[in-house]
């Protein structure tokens, strides 16, 4: 798997995690102190985040870091 591709599929799992939590894009992006715009490139696929920023969105969606990184653990 390419990094992008392991960077969408990343992508596709938070908005699915998001989805479940009933979360918007603002939401989280509120929770986090950041930008809506580079959250919507995280869930695209777009761009690559960091590990603090990964921890910190798993704690908002209320699940292991592992579930989010991990591309063998499907939602």
């Amino acid at each position: 798997m390419t990094n992008e591709e392991y960077l969408q599929r990343l992508g596709i799992k938070l908005k699915i995690l998001r989805n479940i939590k009933k979360l918007s894009q603002d939401d989280i992006a509120n929770e986090l102190n950041i930008d809506k715009s580079y959250y919507s490139k995280v869930e695209r696929g777009l761009t690559n985040p960091t590990i603090v920023y990964l921890r910190n969105l798993a704690q908002i969606l209320e699940v292991e870091l592992n579930e989010l990184v991990d591309e063998h653990i499907n939602i």
